[in-house]
Parts: C-alpha cells; sequence; structure tokens
C-alpha cells in the first residue's frame, strides 16, 4: 500500500481543512500538514479569541471570534466549502466541542477530534479524583489550607467564600467573572512550566494542595512533578465525556486520518 502523503500530494484537488483551536496542540498539528502536505491542503485556524496575545503558527490564515453556536459554524462550513473540521481545543472546552460535533453532523462534514492523553497517576503520587470544579471546591477544605488553583481563568466563582483556604490563582490573564480574592493572590504566567519552576513555586508560597484539570500533555505537566516530589496532594478534576466523533490521539495519526479524508472524497 502507498503512503497515505503520497497519495494525498498526487490528488488533483486540494482538501479544504478548517481547524479549531487555541491550544499549543491545534498550532502543532496546523503547522505539520502544511509541512507535510503544503499547497494540496488548504487551511483556516479558528480561535475563540478568549486571550489577547495567542501565539499562533506562521502562515495559516486564522480567523477569531466565534461563530454564534452550532448554526453560526455550519454556514461557515457551507460558505467556504469544509471537507474536513480538525477539533483541537481544550480538552474541557465541552461547550465548543459539543458545538463542532453538532454543526458537522448537521452539514455532513467529517469531523475528527484531537483527543490529548490524559494524564494518569504514578508512584508516590497523591491524587484525589473529583468529577467537575464544583466537586473540586467542596473537597478542597478538607485536604489543605494554602492552594495553587491551576484551572484557567473560567468558572473560579466556584472558590468563593472559601474562608478556611488560602489560594493562589494562576492564570494567563485576568478572570473576566467575578472572583473574590481577598483571602489569596492572583499571579499571571504562561507556561510550559519546568518542575523546578513549579517546586520553587509550591515552596515559596507553602503550598499544601494543588487543584488542577486533567488535561494532560507536557506543558503543564511540571506542577504534577514537584507535588510528587513535594509529597502535596492534587485534587484531579476529570475528563468530561467524549464527542460522538472520529478521534486522534497523535499528530501522526491525525496525518493519516487526513489523508485518507483526501483519498476517499
Amino acid at each position: 500500500m502507498s503512503d497515505p502523503d503520497l497519495r494525498l500530494k498526487n490528488h488533483l484537488s486540494p482538501l479544504n481543512v478548517l481547524v479549531f483551536g487555541g491550544t499549543g496542540d491545534a498550532n502543532r498539528i496546523t503547522s505539520e500538514l502544511l509541512v507535510r502536505f503544503g499547497s494540496h491542503i488548504r487551511l483556516q485556524l479558528s480561535i475563540a479569541g478568549r486571550t489577547s496575545a495567542p501565539n499562533l503558527p506562521d502562515g495559516v490564515p486564522v480567523r477569531i471570534g466565534g461563530f454564534g453556536g452550532p448554526e453560526g459554524i455550519v454556514k461557515n462550513l457551507k460558505k467556504e466549502g469544509i471537507d474536513l473540521v480538525i477539533d483541537a481545543t481544550h480538552p474541557f472546552a465541552t461547550q465548543i466541542s459539543a458545538h463542532i460535533a453538532t454543526a458537522c453532523e448537521q452539514a455532513g462534514t467529517p469531523c475528527i477530534q484531537y483527543h490529548r492523553a490524559p494524564w494518569t497517576p504514578t508512584e508516590g503520587d497523591r491524587w484525589i479524583t473529583v468529577p467537575d470544579l464544583k466537586a473540586a471546591a467542596q473537597k478542597l477544605p478538607s485536604v489543605g489550607k494554602r492552594a495553587l488553583i491551576a484551572i484557567g481563568r473560567k468558572n473560579l466563582h466556584y472558590f468563593n467564600n472559601l474562608q478556611d483556604c488560602w489560594l493562589l490563582v494562576r492564570t494567563v490573564e485576568a478572570p473576566k467573572q467575578t472572583f473574590d480574592l481577598e483571602n489569596g493572590e492572583w499571579l499571571s504566567a504562561r507556561g510550559p512550566f519546568s518542575p523546578d519552576r513549579e517546586r520553587e513555586l509550591l515552596e515559596r508560597y507553602e503550598i499544601d494542595v494543588v487543584v488542577t484539570k486533567n488535561s494532560g500533555g507536557e506543558a503543564s505537566e511540571g506542577k504534577l512533578i514537584a507535588a510528587r516530589e513535594l509529597g502535596i496532594p492534587v485534587i484531579m478534576i476529570e475528563r468530561p465525556p467524549l464527542e460522538a466523533v472520529d478521534y486522534a490521539s497523535s499528530t501522526e495519526e491525525v496525518m493519516q486520518k487526513v489523508a485518507h479524508h483526501h483519498t476517499t472524497q
């Protein structure tokens, strides 16, 4: 059987692909698609625009801003003649992933969701697994008194009024929603964070519990390694349910699936 990359390059019509991003994964995937397939693929990257200075890949047209729900996505898919959608948004971006899946089903457009592998506990980890943010906030006071909250800047209101806990809330940008930090401190920082840097942070602020989502990936794994080394418990928020679409767990698998879609359309 011939290499799917070669089959794609020999195909006459370019594949029109829309990538939903806002993550480093999306940037790597779009950049690799350009390198691998060049002019035989037509790419557009869509990001929500929640970060004022996002890191973006070179050479890819970028659309910033939402579509207005599934109906808006359907209109765009038809208007742009999109052949394939790649959902490479954050694993916890449940609303946009649901909208993408619904829109693709309605439009009859194939969709691949990049499913970054979740973290798994190893020897020495002290994980307390909870189903959602509400459960994490309820559990926190019984686990520690000085917490690193590393969940992004949305839905921080769950951690309001925790009088018995001091919170170090780390986000890339300031939270937009009302959030009371009378008993804590906000820290602006952008990853990736090395284990050494994370260990220094935990020790400097005397953190005795970490709260995070199971996002997976190496860029933010440093805090888990540091917590393991220091014997600090981690309240780990589980992944949300998956959408009913095709999945890929690596960049290479995405490349293979893109080539397959092109040769079978």
